[in-house]
């Protein structure tokens, strides 16, 4: 599935886990479009949502921690 870690390196939540399959959840949906309520296809796209939104969240905030804050003006 995915290529093992090198060197320690941290195990991303998003990318290496069942959880990555959250984001297809809409191609499911959209699969049983003709055979499930309506309510049911908007459902999964909220969930492929939200894993989206997660996974931009997450990788934000890792992107972030390397940086100094900056200088308060006075």
């Amino acid at each position: 599935m995915s290529q093992p870690q090198l060197g320690g390196a941290e195990r991303d939540l998003y990318r290496d886990t069942w959880v990555r399959y959250l984001g297809y959840a809409n191609e499911v949906g959209e699969a049983f479009r003709s055979l499930v309520p309506a309510a049911v296809v908007w459902l999964s796209y909220g969930v492929a949502s939200s894993y989206v939104l997660a996974d931009a969240i997450d990788k934000g905030k890792k992107a972030g921690e390397g940086f100094l804050p900056l200088p308060q003006l006075d």
